[in-house]
């Protein structure tokens, strides 16, 4: 699926109070939060953990190419991951919903992104900080 037919698709499920710039940022804020507190929840209650130290991962046997999802898998929270992906499609609902108000295509922000970081890598900066592409010397 193309991200412009996700967009307009989506949109078709926005009720008209949430078609505003407000309630779509707000929002969004909200999803991405309610994402992180999931994770956040997981690592509390020790069902998970982002970036293990070295030595926990030894001692797990967890190779340096663990991806996250085998980590959760790993730690046996493989339900927890449905819900983790419910709330990236929820997140991508509001991103799409703010960028509907705002008057832009998913895909030209997705193409904007890619330009931006394709100049960056050229430029040898794409571990910089901000969305500068000029190398500091």
């Amino acid at each position: 699926m193309e991200l412009n037919e996700y967009q307009r698709r989506a949109m078709t499920t926005c009720m008209e109070s949430s078609n505003n710039w407000s309630y779509m940022f707000l929002n969004l804020v909200g999803e991405v939060g309610e994402f992180a507190s999931k994770v956040a929840k997981g690592i509390r209650k020790g069902h998970c953990a982002i970036g293990l130290e070295p030595n926990i991962a030894d001692a797990y046997d967890i190779a340096n190419e663990t991806t996250a999802n085998e980590l959760w898998q790993f730690f046996g929270m493989e339900e927890r991951l449905e819900e983790l992906k419910k709330e990236a499609g929820d997140i991508l609902w509001q991103l799409s919903g703010l960028c509907s108000v705002m008057g832009w295509s998913l895909n030209d922000i997705a193409q904007m992104n890619l330009d931006k970081l394709a100049a960056r890598k050229e430029a040898g900066t794409i571990d910089g900080d901000g969305d500068g592409i000029i190398r500091n010397k």
